[in-house]
């Protein structure tokens, strides 16, 4: 009988080895005379073959290799889909070597040998010269068809190793043990993906996913590790423990300690006390217990570090539960990064969201948009202010639309896509959106002034550096033809949980307070609603520039810290230019074809050049920056002009843009400026 998969290894291993048809043609050369390959073997050839050799129906001749005198098949190699039997001398046809492929276990290619390992060590072997299965005799032949034959043979061997798991199991760490001393980790690594998809078994899942990482393709291993850890049972802890075990510590490699710190708790929650590494005297639990503290530590001191997006919403808890969360950060009340809540705050379980410009500042979720706005308007009248507003109008555009009596009939149907929750189904929820109604309580504001001071803008702004209508507001004023301006502020641009997050949030935080032995009651449920869109419009009246007390260049210098900067080395010439030019910007902050040609002939008169009169005008257009700014800014430049930022110098960069309250937007804007 004939063994078909052993038989379908010989052919799949000729059709997948890349460069088999070329030294089939160029080196192993079948000729119809003394080399023969499946398909292509004569009847004729095959019966006297097993006629000479002893080989009986139920074999299928695959290769032949004739060394006989006057082509009487009675000298040389066969190999067929039970093994390989080799005649050195037809003088002596009983000194023969004849291999079983299902007592080989492994085949290595080393110093034109092929050596056929059998089980137990590797003293158990069977050397072949390569020259016996080629008429071609060059060095590169035996070494290009001795690397392709090895695998092929290892390939048929696999197919007959004895079905028992453990035997099995056994046999193929001691292959691959042997394949990574000998420094073949590739080799290694489809053998272990081989096992892992022919025994249908996780054993060398971790193996597989440390060799992939080495590779620098983490993808790979991290999909490897959770398609295992899905696939076991729910009580099969100790293999999801290793599984787990092993992702954190690739993650651990990396330096990316927020996401080992989440992989790591499972760990520690769940894996077995007496559950050691396999390859180590290490217990899981133990090693776990000491990473976990470590990783909560790096991720406590560097929480202000992250992205915005994965630190803007918190969960304060009195201990840890579960770390699995995508939209949510969730702390230890009682190891808290460095950030700051309002009073009586924080409380466990709470949601807070991260202020998108001040890092440390925390805001309970429940009122965060009321408060965002309401520090946005308090910015922008502040800057009208300091503008030289008489008379600032703020009211809600429609706060008609939702008043104390009006409710909001919302349908929602589907299921929460989040553990725990299973609340599937269609449910109907009447809401009242409060949003509107406390921001026409809160902000509804009407004030009047009496400017004296020349308009300037005020210190340590928030909000300013991310408007860019604001901005365009300022240059305007500045320039003096100003006197009314309506600006409209909408909560959803200062909105930074977007309301398609809202479902997803829920469901998490319901979960952490459900695993915390809470009660969610329908009202908690009420906050995580989605709300309009509250308009608000300001309109604000200014006193004419010339009102106001003017201030010299050095004023306004100390308003601009880039033009006070630049100061420092003008002379009597560019400072008479300078006045010139800023003359002509502030009707209109324009200069016509006609200024334009005066001003270069007072600068050819003043004796300054085109460049230098293009560097002062830029400097009154230059946009307003603060004291933070400009410190920020100068260590960029700083840095910049000795070469590309090291990955230190832009941690450093970063610790001290944070430091200076500078978000991450505002200082990719500063980087642009030269």
């Amino acid at each position: 009988m004939i063994h078909k998969e052993t038989f379908d290894a010989f052919i799949e291993g000729i059709k997948t080895e890349k460069k088999w048809n070329w030294y089939l043609n160029t080196y192993i050369n079948p000729n119809g005379s003394d080399l023969f390959i499946y398909p292509d073997i004569p009847s004729d050839v095959k019966h006297s073959i097993r006629t000479s050799w002893g080989i009986g129906l139920d074999e299928e001749i695959l290769y032949v290799r004739d060394s006989s005198f006057w082509n009487e098949r009675n000298q040389g190699l066969v190999i067929t889909d039970c093994g390989i039997i080799f005649i050195p001398d037809n003088d002596d046809m009983d000194d023969r070597i004849h291999i079983s492929w299902e007592n080989v276990n492994y085949v290595e290619y080393k110093d034109e040998l092929l050596y056929f390992f059998g089980y137990g060590d590797r003293e158990n072997n069977c050397p072949i010269h390569i020259s016996h299965f080629l008429k071609e005799s060059s060095d590169t032949s035996k070494q290009g068809a001795g690397s392709i034959f090895y695998r092929i043979f290892t390939r048929m061997a696999q197919t007959q190793t004895p079905k028992d798991e453990d035997d099995i199991y056994e046999k193929t760490v001691e292959q691959y043990n042997q394949l990574m001393n000998d420094g073949k980790e590739e080799e290694a690594l489809q053998l272990a993906l081989s096992y892992r998809k022919n025994e249908q078994n996780v054993a060398f899942t971790p193996e597989i996913a440390w060799l992939y990482h080495k590779k620098g393709q983490d993808e790979k291993a991290f999909a490897v590790i959770d398609e295992d850890f899905n696939a076991l049972a729910e009580d099969n802890l100790t293999w999801k423990g290793k599984l787990y075990y092993t992702k954190y510590s690739i993650y651990d490699d990396n330096g990316d300690y927020m996401n080992a710190r989440k992989d790591c708790l499972y760990v520690k929650r769940n894996i077995p006390s007496d559950v050691n590494w396999d390859y180590e005297d290490v217990n899981i639990l133990d090693d776990a217990i000491k990473d976990f503290s470590r990783f909560e530590n790096e991720y406590t001191q560097h929480f202000l570090e992250q992205p915005y997006n994965e630190r803007k919403l918190i969960v304060p808890v009195q201990s840890y539960t579960d770390l699995s969360q995508k939209k949510l950060a969730v702390v230890d009340i009682n190891n808290l990064p460095d950030i700051n809540f309002p009073m009586g705050h924080p409380v466990a379980n709470q949601l807070y969201v991260g202020h998108p410009y001040i890092p440390s500042k925390y805001i309970p979720f429940e009122n965060y948009e009321l408060e965002l706005i309401e520090d946005k308007i308090r910015e922008f009248s502040q800057i009208m202010q300091y503008l030289g507003a008489t008379e600032i109008n703020i009211e809600s555009v429609n706060s008609s639309s939702n008043n104390k009596d009006s409710k909001i009939d919302q349908k929602l149907s589907g299921g929460v896509d989040y553990k725990l929750v299973s609340g599937s189904g269609n449910a109907e929820r009447h809401i009242t959106n409060k949003l509107l109604e406390d921001i026409s309580q809160h902000i509804n504001l009407h004030q009047k002034f009496s400017p004296k001071k020349y308009p300037a803008l005020p210190e340590n702004l928030v909000w300013y550096h991310n408007e860019p209508s604001w901005q365009r507001l300022y240059s305007q004023r500045m320039q003096g033809a100003l006197l009314e301006h309506e600006e409209r502020i909408e909560t959803k641009k200062s909105q930074v949980v977007e309301n398609s997050e809202l479902k997803q949030i829920s469901a998490e935080v319901k979960w952490l307070f459900v695993q915390a032995n809470g009660n969610w009651e329908q009202s908690m449920e009420e906050k995580f609603e989605a709300h309009e869109n509250a308009i608000l419009s300001i309109h604000v009246k200014f006193a004419p520039l010339e009102d106001l007390q003017v201030g010299t260049l050095t004023f306004q210098q100390n308003t601009n810290p880039i033009l006070s900067a630049l100061s420092q080395s003008l002379t009597e010439e560019e400072v008479e230019y300078l006045n010139e030019l800023k003359a002509c910007l502030e009707e209109d902050g324009k200069i016509s074809s006609k200024e334009r040609r005066l001003l270069n002939r007072l600068r050819e008169r003043l004796g300054i050049t085109e460049e230098r009169a293009e560097e002062l005008e830029a400097s009154l257009l230059m946009p307003e920056l603060t004291e933070e700014e400009q410190e920020y800014l100068d260590e960029y430049k700083a840095c910049i002009e000795e070469g590309e930022l090291s990955p230190k110098e832009i941690r450093l960069l970063n610790r001290l843009r944070m430091s200076l309250g500078i978000s991450e937007e505002r200082a990719k804007e500063l980087e642009t400026y030269k």
